[in-house]
């Protein structure tokens, strides 16, 4: 599950996503209308090889206020299902709060309980500042402190944790043999990702089928990505661009993540084919 949301996820997957003849966003640009609505919730199962190993939720519950200013909600979940769970229980949640006009994040939480391993993630942003400040708690079984890490993150352009950022592909266009220059942060290290743009495909899901454009990150120097397989991903060919479809490799065999169910959605999705 560490890999789905990873590429999301999580995906785990993401940052500042521009075609590379634009020029980086700065803090404050606006973005025009938003593909995705509150109340927009699509719900994934995962499987391993042909293993069904869990179910995972990408949210975005709506507006409210954080910290005195307006923010957008978008939280994903993933967890095994019962028979995988005595293997090896998952559940992970991750919240986001951003602002809904930049979609930059003002406040980032992943807390992972996967098997023993259990692990909490906090990050704020202040861009105003060019710093952001977060904390990484590890648990022991009984959930008592392991260790705890505290740290900063230089913000000197616009810096977005892995999970808004995929939400920032959406809002932009995506075009056949182009990439995208991506500046993204694990922990306190800034890294950069280009994401490319393949081809487009028809793919069949529970949820439909769908024309869907193919793309995949591609590490641009050391990051999350340079030690295991690729990531692809299949978004709808459309305004919308919902992912449909992930596929990661892992040290043995495969993780896809295949879209079966849509809520809060246009009624009418142009990449639909049934």
């Amino acid at each position: 599950m560490k890999h789905f949301l990873m590429f999301l996820s999580g995906l785990f997957f993401f940052s500042t996503l521009l075609l590379a003849q634009d020029s980086l966003l700065a803090p404050t640009d606006r973005l025009h209308t938003l593909p995705f609505k509150p109340g927009e919730k699509l719900t994934f199962k995962i499987r391993y090889g042909f293993i069904r190993a869990g179910t995972a939720e990408m949210m975005v519950l709506g507006e409210q206020e954080y910290n005195g200013r307006e923010a957008l909600h978008i939280q994903t979940t993933a967890k095994s299902v019962p028979a995988f769970s005595w293997i090896y229980k998952v559940r992970d949640v991750v919240d986001i709060f951003v602002n809904p006009q930049t979609l930059l994040p003002y406040h980032f939480q992943k807390k992972l309980r996967e098997g023993n391993y259990k692990a909490d993630l906090f990050v704020d942003y202040n861009f105003a500042d060019s710093l952001g400040r977060g904390r990484f708690i590890r648990y022991n079984k009984d959930m008592s402190v392991k260790n705890e890490k505290k740290f900063n993150l230089p913000l000197k352009s616009a810096v977005y944790d892995v999970l808004t950022a995929f939400y920032f592909i959406r809002s932009r266009p995506l075009r056949v043999g182009h990439s995208f220059i991506v500046t993204a942060h694990e922990m306190q290290k800034v890294y950069n990702l280009e994401i490319k743009i393949y081809r487009k495909e028809i793919v069949d899901t529970e949820a439909g089928k769908f024309r869907c454009l193919l793309i995949e990150p591609l590490l641009k120097g050391e990051g999350i990505f340079k030690r295991k397989g690729r990531l692809k991903i299949w978004l709808t060919d459309d305004a919308y661009k919902i992912p449909v479809q992930m596929t990661s490799k892992v040290v043995v065999g495969h993780i896809t993540t295949e879209l079966i169910k849509m809520e809060g959605v246009p009624q009418v999705i142009p990449a639909r084919l049934d």
